[in-house]
């Protein structure tokens, strides 16, 4: 039966995708190879062939005549993309950025498009504006997403498919996972079975979900706060392929992480003779990630859809990560506290190893 389930959910998975992919055309609508400029003597005067070894190129985009196309930018090397002087990507061969999202998030429709990369500008860069059409059916209704929105959709059921699947495969496993009034409960009751079952293959399933839900947590606020952060530049993507891209890229070096934390938590528990504590600690981690993680990207995706953009909103969506994880710290110190056996000291230094160094490296890493 369940994998029938499964079987079924990606088809309908694939489906989507192919949908998506044949339902939308691009049609060329400017070029603006003939008005490049470069820069010299603090001016701005015509690319031309005496320019072939220049490596940075600007031109002007007026975004108010263009309202509702994409700007999209293609080379045979990696380049930075500046608009306004702001950096707004890194490292990329090909991006797509809607002229209605440049608009607002500069705030202005007068833009200067800088583009830069480490070899001759000449040979392999295109720059143009691309509409979008939607294939005409008489019985459709008359809305248009972006590409990036259809991500957005799209990885919301996938993850709602493999929400239902990993449920039907563990209740039991599922319903401690999900157990709100247990995350704070300091004197939980021990379920040894599901506390040495860490590295079983449906908890694996439960941790490869959860790297899902907080990559693509992370890929919808890269989206809108790209210059804020060198994180958010290294993971923007704009179109669908580049979005699904990033999201397994992030949910990989995410799921690398969990497994590192079991290494972590091995190594300390063994170390500091708490050896009943591995698997409590871990559980009771996932379980915050899991039910967190999982409201705040309904709250998130719900923003999205809603056409909610707002930098100041989404930054602190991604600002609130690091309080989630004090607040992680704080917790598992309580609950802890209630099974030692040794000193207060001993069990600070306990969770300055398995908790505070490795939250320390992840504010470095993600700030």
């Amino acid at each position: 039966m369940m994998r029938h389930i499964t079987a079924k959910a990606f088809i309908f998975f694939f489906l989507i995708v192919t949908f998506h992919a044949q339902a939308q055309e691009f049609v060329l609508k400017k070029d603006f190879r003939p008005e490049w400029l470069v820069s010299q003597s603090e001016r701005y005067t015509p690319f031309n062939k005496n320019n072939a070894n220049t490596k940075t190129i600007y031109f002007w985009l007026d975004a108010s005549k263009f309202l509702g196309d994409s700007l999209t930018v293609t080379s045979t090397e990696s380049f930075a993309i500046f608009v306004n002087t702001q950096l707004i990507l890194l490292s990329e061969k090909k991006i797509v950025l809607p002229i209605d999202s440049l608009q607002t998030l500069l705030g202005t429709s007068n833009l200067l498009i800088g583009i830069h990369q480490e070899n001759s500008i000449d040979g392999g860069l295109v720059t143009e504006i691309i509409a979008h059409s939607e294939s005409s059916h008489s019985d459709s209704l008359p809305i248009s997403f972006t590409s990036f929105r259809d991500f957005a959709i799209t990885g919301m059921l996938v993850l709602l498919v493999m929400l239902i699947v990993i449920i039907r495969l563990n209740p039991k496993l599922a319903s401690d996972y999900f157990s709100v009034t247990k995350i704070f409960s300091l004197r939980e009751g021990d379920d040894k079975q599901v506390y040495s079952r860490i590295t079983s293959s449906t908890s694996i399933l439960f941790y490869c979900f959860c790297s899902l839900i907080i990559g693509y947590y992370l890929v919808i606020i890269f989206h809108f706060i790209p210059t804020q952060y060198s994180l958010a530049a290294s993971f923007y993507s704009d179109t669908f392929s580049s979005a699904l891209s990033k999201w397994f890229q992030l949910s990989l070096i995410i799921l690398g992480v969990f497994f590192f934390k079991i290494l972590i938590l091995f190594l300390a528990t063994f170390l500091f003779g708490y050896n009943d504590m591995m698997g409590i600690h871990f559980f009771n981690w996932v379980r915050l990630l899991l039910i967190f993680f999982g409201t705040l990207t309904i709250v998130l995706f719900t923003y999205f859809i809603g056409h909610g953009q707002s930098k100041t909103f989404l930054s602190t969506l991604f600002i609130f990560i690091s309080w989630l994880l004090i607040g992680w710290m704080v917790l598992i110190f309580l609950k802890l506290m209630t099974r030692n056996s040794r000193s207060m000291f001993h069990l600070f230094l306990y969770l300055c190893a398995t908790e505070l160094i490795p939250f320390l490296l992840t504010i470095n890493i993600l700030y």
